[in-house]
């Protein structure tokens, strides 16, 4: 080893020391998602994480209220430890990437600190504006040995209910020598539900169930609906599908303690609950389900799904058609959400998706839609499709008033990876298509897509 190498591990080890001490690398709480990586990186020669019994880790936390602050306790102790540390991120499981709440010290004197995840080691100080956030020691405080130390951390859960919430907390409990040597980790992964969500004092109110894409009156076994009302939620709240609500590859029935139940139409009693992906206010976005038999099919919202306060909303009858197709569109235009053929490029004017750009004449694109009907292989309701699945009937695409021939239709069925109430469509855009918004239309088994929807194109 050079001399001059020598030196530069000399200058930078006790460096590291001391600024391990002082504040931890972000991502060492053991959470999964930022790679599992914890305190014991470091101070391991005891060992791995809760391998000494004669210490401990106590994470105190209670139940959620949604935006309703509560103090969080984390005791470190160990009968030979006289300096301590710990650092702490809470995660909503709906998706683990992001942070659920805020947090800071409860008193400005407290060595407690509170930094964010900017890409660097040791981030930057908060507040984190939505970026993931880490509490964390301060100068690593002491005690008398075996006395131990209590941190303390004001946490403000997110104003939306967001289903379970984990906390996780690694901690270091230091024999103060100043090396990581003799040092003792421990682990704590805690999982906490929302209690406010369930508390809604009054009957939800139904009032129209309409196709999930177009809005409009058509609706079909499997595709995607929208229930408008009021008292679905508190106002403000809000409530979308994520990762950890999907359980055994289906979207839950249950979604911010809200649940619609379907009846009638040969389903057996009491009837089943739809898959649920968003909730809010005075909107359900859920899944028609495939009735085993014909006739009208009952929908009824059920608030406090499931509890001793549960609530009911009228009945509202609905017809299934056999095909009820329709295109989403972007928020506030007849611009169908579509993207560019094998990319994440948004395929619409600037001027409605800013990052979006036309498409252009013998330009593949995806189209998405829903209420197509059955594919092959058949997917259950509510289920995420795992691959390609073909729509089992034919349809007819039309762009710019130009019918496509069936090679530059190159798939018609269900979106790989969604779920299954979600189609696409890969076709090619016809070389004679005009510049400008270009209507398109599906049809399939004397059913057309709704009236008015486009494409913006630009040679």
């Amino acid at each position: 080893m050079s001399r001059l190498t020598l030196v530069l591990l000399l200058v930078m080890f006790p460096f590291s020391l001391a600024a391990e001490r002082a504040m931890p690398g972000l991502h060492s709480a053991g959470v999964p998602v930022d790679g599992g990586q914890s305190c014991s990186l470091c101070h391991n020669n005891l060992g791995p994480a809760n391998s000494d019994l004669t210490g401990s880790l106590t994470v105190t936390v209670g139940d959620y209220t949604p935006g309703l602050q509560q103090l969080i306790h984390v005791r470190v102790q160990h009968p030979r430890a006289s300096r301590f540390g710990f650092q702490m991120t809470i995660r909503a499981i709906t998706d683990e990437t992001l942070e659920a709440g805020t947090m800071s010290p409860v008193l400005t004197s407290d060595p407690v600190q509170v930094r964010c995840d900017d890409g660097s080691r040791f981030g930057s100080a908060a507040p984190c504006n939505g970026a993931r956030e880490f509490a964390e020691h301060m100068n690593a405080p002491g005690s008398d040995a075996g006395g131990g130390f209590d941190f303390a951390v004001a946490w403000t859960p997110p104003a939306n209910e967001l289903g379970d919430i984990r906390v996780y907390v690694a901690a270091v409990a230091a024999d103060g020598d100043g090396t990581a040597a003799g040092d003792r980790v421990y682990i704590v992964v805690k999982s906490i539900s929302a209690v406010g969500g369930c508390t809604l004092p009054k009957r939800p109110t139904l009032q129209t169930v309409t196709n999930g894409a177009s809005f409009q009156q058509q609706l079909s076994s499997n595709a995607m609906i929208t229930i408008f009302g009021l008292g679905f939620q508190v106002p403000g709240r809000t409530r979308g599908v994520g990762l950890g609500d999907i359980s055994n590859n289906a979207f839950p029935t249950t979604l911010a303690c809200l649940s619609v139940l379907a009846t009638g139409a040969g389903i057996p009693s009491p009837g089943i609950l739809l898959p649920l992906a968003y909730v809010q206010m005075d909107q359900i976005n859920a899944q028609a389900p495939i009735p085993p038999g014909t006739g009208p099919l009952n929908l009824t919202v059920l608030v406090n799904a499931g509890k001793p306060n549960e609530l009911r909303s009228d009945v509202a009858t609905v017809n299934l058609q056999t095909f009820a197709p329709a295109f989403f569109v972007f928020p506030n235009s007849k611009s169908i959400a579509a993207q560019v053929g094998g990319s994440s490029q948004i395929v619409a004017n600037p001027a409605v998706v800013s990052s979006g750009r036309p498409a252009q004449p013998g330009e593949v694109i995806t189209l998405y839609g829903t209420g197509f009907g059955d594919t092959n292989p058949a997917v259950a309701t509510g289920q995420l499709a795992a691959g390609a699945a073909a729509l089992t009937n034919p349809i007819t695409v039309t762009i710019g008033g130009t019918t496509l021939p069936s090679q530059d239709v190159l798939y018609a069925g269900l979106s790989p990876g969604s779920i299954n109430g979600l189609y696409q469509f890969n076709v090619r855009v016809p070389v004679s298509a005009p510049d400008g918004d270009v209507p398109v239309g599906i049809a399939i088994g004397g059913f057309q897509t709704q009236s008015g929807t486009t494409i913006p194109v630009k040679r």
